[in-house]
């Protein structure tokens, strides 16, 4: 039998539950308990950056929207459009409808199927349970499956679109969307956490020289990274505290941004660095970076703040603040953009555990991150 996204057994004890319509909150909580959702909104994330880099024309947002996050959590709990436009208050169903076209789009592309391939023919829900997006209960996913691992690429600098075409070849190899977790300087050294039997995969390509075939590039060196406890820590923290629509620095900034924003510890893999597009009113944006590297017992912070899209300068009079925990400014970590400042930098030291948030404020427009 062909399922339906929106597929519902059409009884009458179905219809009785749902007289009462679930909260927004009730839905996230629902979903978040059965789904890994960090991990499938960052494979969808990936899918649209790379539907993205298709479709020129499309908007240069390349993580999903807040009401695409939304309509995926109804579409994870099989809810039909008029039932997500109920949760969620819309009046209008068509506009609900046209909202979830490109979210379908991103969701194809995740499960390997065409842009033609009708999506009531597709059962979003069980494919991505077979993809391990979807919580066994029975069967707590296990950390000694998990490795680190890194690949070096003779790329010297290449941009955003190269860095992306080489993701998505790995993720191929496996039949599996691979989440890039760090972007150094090497040649081009690329580090990824997957399931072992992944690396595996990887690595038997490697040593019989098809790799590089497959990837339509020289691949020098590839290997598993030692995680000392350090590491560890700072793993568990960035997973903790980088929100929505971060991503590895090499798929948002520029090249030129990412060779200004590396410093002597380039090599670290210690360090962890995040960014991503911040908007800030009409046709105003900046890309924001955060990178933390442990050092002794605290641990060294960097906000970078960069143009986005082909703007050569910040926006003039933009006033960038570093918060504390309790979210007073700091006086010491705020700097105003003047007519020529292509990157501000603030950097400070944080006890491990210790919360901040970065406050952009431009005319009207007013963004803080928290991490």
């Amino acid at each position: 039998m062909i399922a339906s996204v929106f597929g519902h057994p059409y009884d009458t004890q179905y219809y009785s539950f749902m007289t009462k319509i679930m909260t927004p909150d009730e839905l996230k909580e629902k979903i978040e308990k059965k789904w890994y959702f960090d991990k499938l909104l960052a494979a969808l994330n990936q899918a649209k950056s790379v539907v993205m880099s298709v479709d020129k024309g499309m908007s240069t947002n390349r993580v999903l929207t807040l009401e695409e996050v939304k309509y995926l959590y109804g579409l994870l709990d099989r809810k039909t459009p008029s039932e997500i436009a109920k949760i969620y208050g819309k009046n209008n169903i068509a506009t609900v409808k046209n909202q979830l076209t490109p979210l379908y789009r991103y969701l194809k592309k995740l499960l390997n199927y065409s842009d033609a391939e009708d999506i009531r023919n597709i059962n979003i829900h069980e494919e991505l349970a077979n993809k391990n997006f979807r919580i066994n209960p029975s069967q707590p996913p296990s950390q000694t499956d998990r490795i680190w691992w890194r690949i070096t690429i003779d790329i010297d600098n290449p941009d955003n679109l190269q860095l992306q075409a080489i993701v998505q070849r790995l993720g191929s190899v496996v039949e599996k969307p691979l989440i890039v977790q760090k972007i150094d300087q090497g040649s081009t050294l690329m580090a990824f956490e997957s399931d072992r039997s992944e690396y595996d995969r990887i690595e038997q390509l490697y040593r019989s020289g098809r790799l590089g075939d497959l990837l339509k590039v020289t691949v020098s060196d590839l290997g598993q990274i030692t995680q000392d406890s350090m590491l560890i820590y700072v793993r568990q923290m960035y997973e903790n505290i980088f929100g929505e629509g971060y991503q590895p620095v090499g798929l948002v900034l520029t090249r030129s941004q990412r060779n200004r924003s590396r410093g002597p510890n380039q090599e670290n893999l210690e360090s962890v660095a995040r960014a991503k597009k911040i908007h800030l009113g009409t046709n105003q944006s900046v890309n924001l970076t955060v990178e933390l590297t442990p050092k002794d017992e605290e641990i060294d912070t960097k906000i970078w703040i960069y143009p986005s899209g082909d703007a050569v300068y910040l926006p003039v009079d933009l006033q960038i603040t570093v918060l504390d925990e309790l979210g007073n400014p700091i006086p010491q970590l705020h700097k105003q953009t003047g007519s020529t400042d292509n990157a501000v930098l603030l950097t400070f030291s944080l006890e491990p555990g210790e919360r901040f948030s970065v406050k952009l404020h431009l005319g009207d427009a007013s963004v803080t991150e928290t991490f």
